[in-house]
């Protein structure tokens, strides 16, 4: 073989390899990105456990549910159980449509003895962006594992739904277009979009009704952290991993300081440790890296992720007589620190101080997880809550 043709074999081969690699790594690496959205990553917030680790791949239908169920979350935060949420309206927004959404509620329900909830009876609500057609999402999985965690923290609530077009726009103003929906008390965002999310910051702003908006704060650990979650008016769930009845930090709890923003004046007056003057992520957490159960396109998947604690967070909101805010909860963390399980073990990353758990507010679980919040909460007198909800 000559000099000149073995230089071109090894040209075309590396030209090859150069064209191939990122294709299989992004099939592969779904751990750092759920899928693109007009060029922009869209962080993921969620793990489709395979059978051969946290891969983004379906398993096989299973006769019944594995993994974490409502029960074990009413156990675990101190929760009123089936008859939680009564009279109340929170909300998923999401990408995409979902056609088995209603289908694969109730199937969850009547597995764990939840009520129905159906768009009959007036519980569920779904809402197309524009009230335009949408065509269904890449990734329903997402939509379906935040209803029904929503349902199952509180079973009696009204749910809406709220369908947008997948592009990077549309999500980042799909919140504030249900934001002054009657009656809401809560919007769930498991999602995080690219870039400083400058533009859109004003939308979160307008929130005349104190309607908690819960983001989760991604599944890549410290420093992995994006809109909507680092915006001051955005509650930011981190997550936990669960142990029979200890919880310590899931490695891959979004954390960290965003520079984009200034230290919030609840941070402030708490005390959150080095903010050197930033927003601190996250505010507070659930559990995310232990699996929880989920009916998904007509079989029994498990899944984790902070889109498994941000919806938890926003089930509870139905289940309180208060509005959450994060003035409520930095305000409650002072004044009644059992309200929340303090998480002290565990890490999201190697950078030291901010990647460490510790007593008080951190930089994985935030100020921790729900233990007596619930209860605390409703036996607040208005003069109280307004005291603690004070910037």
């Amino acid at each position: 073989m000559t000099r000149k043709k073995a230089a071109n074999i090894l040209f075309f081969t590396l030209l090859l390899l150069v064209l191939l690699i990122p294709a299989t790594i992004l099939r592969l690496s779904n751990s750092s990105a759920a899928h693109i959205l007009n060029g922009m990553k869209k962080p993921q917030t969620h793990i489709t456990m395979g059978e051969t680790g946290f891969t983004h791949m379906k398993q096989a239908a299973k006769a019944s549910p594995t993994g974490l169920t409502p029960q074990n979350l009413w156990k675990m935060y101190n929760l009123p159980g089936i008859n939680g949420g009564k009279g109340q309206l929170i909300a998923e927004v999401i990408d995409g449509a979902i056609p088995t959404m209603e289908s694969d509620l109730n199937a969850y329900s009547r597995q764990f003895g939840l009520p129905g909830c159906t768009v009959a009876s007036g519980c569920l609500t779904i809402k197309n962006q524009g009230g335009q057609y949408i065509p269904n999402g890449s990734d329903p999985a997402e939509g379906l594992l935040d209803v029904q965690l929503m349902h199952a923290v509180a079973p009696q609530a009204k749910i809406l739904v709220y369908i947008m077009n997948s592009n990077n726009t549309s999500i980042a103003e799909g919140p504030s277009e249900i934001i002054k929906t009657p009656g809401l008390k809560a919007i769930n965002m498991s999602y995080g979009f690219d870039g400083n999310g400058k533009q859109f910051a004003a939308l979160y702003n307008d929130n005349p009704n104190q309607v908690a908006m819960f983001g989760a704060s991604g599944d890549n650990g410290y420093g992995q952290i994006t809109p909507p979650s680092i915006y001051p008016g955005v509650i930011a769930v981190g997550g936990t991993v669960v142990n029979g009845t200890i919880e310590t930090a899931w490695d891959g709890s979004g954390g960290g300081l965003s520079k984009l923003y200034s230290e919030p004046s609840y941070q402030t007056k708490y005390g959150i440790p080095r903010a050197k003057g930033f927003r601190g992520n996250p505010d507070v957490a659930a559990v995310a890296g232990s699996p929880v159960a989920i009916y998904e396109l007509g079989k029994w998947q498990t899944e984790m992720g902070t889109s498994v604690s941000a919806p938890i967070w926003t089930g509870i909101a139905a289940l309180v007589n208060k509005p959450i805010t994060n003035e409520l909860l930095y305000g409650l963390a002072k004044s009644q620190p059992n309200s929340f399980n303090d998480i002290t073990s565990g890490t999201n990353g190697k950078c030291g101080f901010y990647c460490t758990t510790r007593p008080g507010y951190d930089y994985v679980t935030g100020l921790g997880t729900p233990k007596n919040f619930v209860a605390n909460v409703n036996t607040l007198t208005a003069a109280q809550a307004a005291a603690l909800s004070q910037p």
